[in-house]
């Protein structure tokens, strides 16, 4: 491990990380989908990765 000065880490917020699992189910994404995004990031991920990767149907309109 390295020792670092307080004053050269980067003074961004921090970023929220949820349980895939609660928000799939939270947001009503099917059991399919959130199986899929579990093998892919993980048990936590961000709102931002999560939103990324749900695959959402195409609504084909004429």
């Amino acid at each position: 491990m390295t020792r670092r000065d307080i004053g050269a880490l980067d003074g961004s917020p921090a970023k929220h990380i949820f349980d895939v699992a609660e928000y799939c189910r939270r947001a009503g994404i099917s059991e399919a989908e959130q199986r899929r995004l579990v093998k892919v990031l993980g048990p936590y991920a961000s709102s931002h990765e999560l939103q990324m990767n749900i695959v959402r149907p195409r609504i084909r309109t004429r």
